[in-house]
């Protein structure tokens, strides 16, 4: 019985990091490629999406740029504190669930992978939950002018062999 309470306490521990905060830059409002299009270009179009959240009053990050963009603007609909590629902090004005899009960014963007990442005065990324716990998120990365990998841990596991689970309860 102590085996099945201890490994349903596992469970659940994984089944949280699974459901994690994510805050990408995604080519368009649905969030399905982190591929830009051709450097060089105008775009209109790259979205920032809070992802994978069971509820969220804000967050806090930064957004840097391939190297050569010019960045011109973020518009949002929700209340804006600081910049986009310094420190910028959102307030969602409500508790939300599920994706939210932020905003979208107007720039011309240099070739190369850009990221969100951590504001410049804090030691992570962060959302406020609905009752107002700051708590971490996780980071995205994006790519214009090349293909790249999207950085989404939507599914964060292991590849494991039923023995060695077994040898962690002995």
């Amino acid at each position: 019985m102590k085996k099945l309470l201890l490994l349903s306490i596992c469970l659940l521990l994984v089944s949280s990091v699974a459901l994690a905060d994510h805050i990408g830059v995604y080519s368009d409002p649905t969030g399905s490629s982190c591929y830009l299009g051709a450097a060089g270009q105008f775009n209109p179009n790259a979205t920032v999406i809070h992802k994978f959240t069971t509820g969220a009053t804000g967050s806090r990050f930064k957004v840097t740029f391939p190297a050569g963009t010019a960045f011109f603007g973020f518009n949002s609909p929700y209340v804006l504190i600081g910049v986009l590629n310094s420190d910028l902090s959102f307030g969602y004005g409500q508790c939300l669930a599920g994706s939210i899009v932020l905003g979208s960014i107007l720039a011309i963007y240099g070739a190369g992978q850009g990221q969100v990442e951590k504001a410049d005065s804090q030691p992570n990324i962060l959302y406020t939950n609905c009752v107002f716990a700051e708590l971490l998120a996780t980071g995205g990365a994006f790519t214009v002018g090349q293909a790249g990998y999207c950085t989404e841990y939507s599914t964060p596991v292991e590849s494991s062999t039923w023995g060695s689970v077994k040898a962690l309860y002995r």
